[in-house]
């Protein structure tokens, strides 16, 4: 049994990275955007009043880029995550081959999961070393690198996976959800932001950004790659508690999600169709 299920999940893996090496191209397209927006963006955060009054003067800042890394690599795996999730479940209804999750012997939701998050490990660790490499060549890039960072990492992982599987949840149901994906994502990515000392936000989106799925484990990456703090404290921003049970909560919502919106699509009739 135990040889079935290992045999399910490395098929799903498989599968995965083959639609992962099919959007390659799409990869190497975007790549040296992701570079050029650390590159342009870093040295404008901070400087609002400066901005405002038209007397920012730009500058390469080896601290607010490498802060900026710290930012943009956890999102570029959410991201990944969860917009490949949308488009692989969704073509695979297009294509009428969803029915073939319930061939395996593993649980729906978890060969929908495995089949993407080595993939969007995979794909993160590519941009974040070209992204890396690019930014590098116009500005250093000083981290901390330290087994303090694993757990957060982790937590990462975590919350994009519960997130896709609430996304593909519903789309299971409704389909066509693209907007609505897109617009998850622009707030994960604005909340997060938060847990970076670049942005000054109000009290409200400071505590509000803890329901998030990212801004603690960004939080607690900053503090264990260019801090001295320690990343056990239980709270504050990047504390142990939230980063630890809000990617957990994520994770059962993502399941229960799932769940729900396969049962609504397979009482409908409407699993596999488009």
């Amino acid at each position: 049994m135990i040889t079935r299920l290992l045999i399910a999940l490395g098929n799903e893996v498989r599968k995965g990275m083959r639609f992962a090496w099919s959007e390659r191209l799409q990869i190497l397209v975007e790549l040296p955007m992701f570079g050029a927006f650390i590159v342009l963006l870093g040295p404008l955060l901070g400087h609002g009043r400066q901005i405002v009054s038209g007397g920012v003067e730009w500058s390469l800042d080896s601290a607010t880029t490498s802060i900026m890394v710290v930012w943009f690599v956890p999102f570029t795996f959410f991201y990944m995550q969860v917009v490949k999730m949308f488009w692989r479940l969704l073509s695979e209804i297009q294509a009428g081959t969803i029915e073939q999750v319930y061939l395996s012997p593993l649980p729906s939701w978890l060969v929908a999961a495995a089949g993407r998050v080595v993939a969007a490990l995979v794909e993160t660790m590519f941009v974040a070393a070209g992204t890396y490499a690019i930014v590098s060549a116009f500005v250093p890039i000083r981290l901390n690198w330290n087994a303090a960072a694993l757990l957060p990492a982790v937590m990462v992982m975590v919350a994009g996976v519960g997130v896709s599987l609430i996304v593909a949840g519903a789309t299971l149901v409704w389909k066509r959800i693209q907007l609505v994906n897109d617009a998850v994502l622009l707030m994960v990515m604005l909340f997060s932001a938060s847990a970076v000392p670049l942005i000054d936000v109000p009290g409200w989106w400071a505590t509000a950004s803890h329901y998030f799925p990212l801004t603690d484990a960004v939080g607690s990456l900053y503090k264990a790659m260019l801090t001295d703090q320690s990343v056990t404290a239980p709270w504050g921003l990047g504390g142990l508690v939230p980063l630890l049970v809000v990617p957990i909560g994520y994770l059962a919502a993502g399941i229960l999600a799932f769940n729900l919106g396969e049962s609504v699509a397979k009482r409908r009739g409407t699993l596999g169709r488009y």
